[in-house]
């Protein structure tokens, strides 16, 4: 018998909105539902992975992904077009800082405000 916490739970018709801020060795990410902050994290830079993650995790969600535009260009946004997953590539004076982020500016504050901007 399963317990209720070890069953996978069905995400249909609901938004996950991912923020990410790439680096060329990790990434960090957030992980938001249109209620609540629902994951920080970081891995290697891999989209195959992070989409796994997400599969298994949100399943069947509709994903919404974003990263600030920098030296990794497009390729990440265009590997996860190929897998049906909205990706946008941000343009860095484009997501709101504000004063408290840019004195506490790191990976996962940048992540974090990347994905409040996609709810």
């Amino acid at each position: 018998m399963k317990s209720e916490s070890t069953k996978l739970r069905d995400f249909s018709g609901q938004t996950i909105y991912v923020g990410m801020d790439v680096h060329h060795k990790s990434w960090k990410i957030h992980i938001y539902s249109d209620e609540f902050e629902l994951k920080s994290l970081s891995q290697e830079p891999d989209v195959n992975r992070l989409y796994n993650y997400l599969d298994s995790h949100y399943k069947n969600a509709n994903y919404h992904l974003a990263y600030e535009a920098g030296f990794s260009g497009f390729w990440i946004q265009r590997a996860f077009a190929a897998k049906g997953v909205n990706c946008k590539v941000a343009h860095p004076a484009d997501v709101p800082t504000s004063n408290i982020e840019q004195l506490r500016k790191s990976d996962a504050v940048d992540s974090k405000k990347i994905a409040r901007r996609l709810l």
